[in-house]
C-alpha cells in the first residue's frame, strides 16, 4: 500500500456487519419519526469488522469494561497509544485513528470508561478513581510501559491525571489532546452547580425525560448531533446518535460531580504535546482550546497547536481524513 494512502483509507467508512451497505443503513433510518427507538433495534448496523476483530471485554474489580486493542498483533517495541474518550463518549469515536495505527502496526488501547459505551456502570465516578480504572485495564492488557496519551474533550483532563498520577510508573513519550476544554472549570465548584448536580444525580429520570422528549426526539437535529458535527457524513451522525440515546443521565451527572481539577504543577512529566481542535466547535470552543494549549506551554517544552477547518467537536467523525493526516504527520512520524 502506498504510504500516502493510509490516512485516507483509515478515514473511509467500513461496511456494517448487519449486511446492509452504508447507503442502505442511511436510507433505512431516514425520515424515521421514532429514530431514538428504531436505531437501537439492529446494533450491527453500527459495528464493523475492525471493531469486531479488536474488541475485548475485561474485568477490573467489579466493573466489566469494553476495550479495543491490537496488542496481540503489534510487533516491535514502539509506544502504545492509550485513548481516553470524553463525557458521554465511547471508544468507537476514535475508530479512524485506531485503524490508522493498526495499518501502521502501531499498538493502541482504547477503553469505554465506566458508565459509557458498553462498559458497566459504577456507583460513583470520581475522576482520579476513573483514571485508576483505565490504568488497571491497560496493565491487564499489556505490561508495556512506553505510552502516548490521547484524550478527547473530558478525556484530555483524564489523560493529564494519568500523567500526574502514574507518570513515574510509565515512560510517557508524547501526548495528543483533541478538542480540549478549558484547563480549569471553576463553574463545577460553585455551590449552586454542586447543588443542581446533586439533585439530578438523585433524580436522574428528570434529565432522562428532558433528553428523551425535548432533545433526542429531534433525531439528527438533536443537540448531541448538531453541536458535534459541522459537516460530517450521515452514517457517522447515525452512529453517534445510536450511542447518544444509550447514554445514562446518571453517568453524565455523576462524572461532573466527580470532576477533579488537574494538578498543573506536575504536568511537566509529559515531554511534548500536540493540541488538535475543530475551528467550529461550540462544545469546547476554539478560545477554550487555546487557553488549554497555553496552560500546556507553561509546563511542557515542546508543544504544537493545530486547527482543523470546517470541523466541530467530534473531530474524528466530522473530518476524519484531515485528522488522520495530521495525526500521521505530527505524532506518528515523530515516533516511528
Amino acid at each position: 500500500m502506498d504510504y500516502g494512502d493510509i490516512p485516507g483509507d483509515a478515514a473511509q467508512i467500513l461496511s456494517p456487519l448487519s449486511g446492509l451497505s452504508v447507503d442502505q443503513v442511511v436510507e433505512k433510518y431516514s425520515n424515521n419519526k421514532d429514530l431514538s427507538t428504531s436505531i437501537l433495534q439492529e446494533p450491527l448496523d453500527f459495528k464493523n469488522s475492525f471493531l469486531a476483530e479488536n474488541e475485548r471485554f475485561l474485568q477490573v474489580g467489579s466493573t466489566r469494561l469494553r476495550t479495543c486493542h491490537n496488542i496481540q498483533h503489534q510487533h516491535g517495541g514502539g509506544p502504545i497509544y492509550l485513548f481516553f474518550h470524553g463525557l458521554g463518549g465511547n471508544l468507537t469515536q476514535f475508530e479512524p485513528l485506531l485503524r490508522l495505527l493498526g495499518e501502521l502496526n502501531e499498538g493502541f488501547v482504547a477503553v469505554d470508561l465506566p458508565g459509557f459505551g458498553l462498559s458497566d456502570e459504577q456507583d460513583s465516578y470520581q475522576m482520579l478513581q476513573v483514571t485508576q480504572v483505565v490504568r488497571d485495564a491497560f496493565l491487564k492488557i499489556t505490561s508495556h510501559k512506553k505510552v502516548i496519551l490521547v484524550g478527547h474533550s473530558m478525556g484530555c483532563h483524564l489523560a493529564l491525571h494519568f500523567a500526574t498520577l502514574f507518570g513515574m510508573d510509565f515512560d510517557i513519550k508524547d501526548s495528543v489532546f483533541l478538542s480540549p476544554p478549558a484547563p480549569v472549570l471553576p463553574q463545577l465548584q460553585k455551590v449552586s452547580t454542586r447543588l443542581a448536580l446533586s439533585v439530578l444525580c438523585r433524580l436522574p429520570f428528570l434529565f432522562d425525560w428532558y433528553r428523551s422528549y425535548f432533545d433526542q426526539s429531534k433525531g439528527l437535529q438533536s443537540s448531541g448531533i448538531k453541536q458535534f458535527f459541522y459537516k460530517g457524513d450521515d452514517y457517522r451522525k447515525l452512529w453517534q446518535f445510536h450511542y447518544n440515546v444509550q447514554i445514562k443521565s446518571r453517568s453524565l451527572v455523576a462524572y461532573l460531580r466527580g470532576w477533579v481539577p488537574v494538578d498543573w504543577s506536575k504536568v511537566s512529566l509529559i515531554p511534548s504535546a500536540v493540541v488538535i481542535t475543530g475551528e467550529n466547535d461550540p462544545v469546547t470552543p476554539l478560545d477554550n482550546a487555546k487557553t488549554f494549549y497555553h496552560a500546556l506551554e507553561e509546563h511542557i517544552h515542546h508543544t504544537k497547536f493545530i486547527t482543523i477547518e470546517d470541523c466541530s467537536h467530534n473531530i474524528c467523525f466530522d473530518q476524519p481524513q484531515r485528522l488522520t493526516k495530521q495525526f500521521l504527520d505530527e505524532v506518528i512520524n515523530r515516533h516511528g
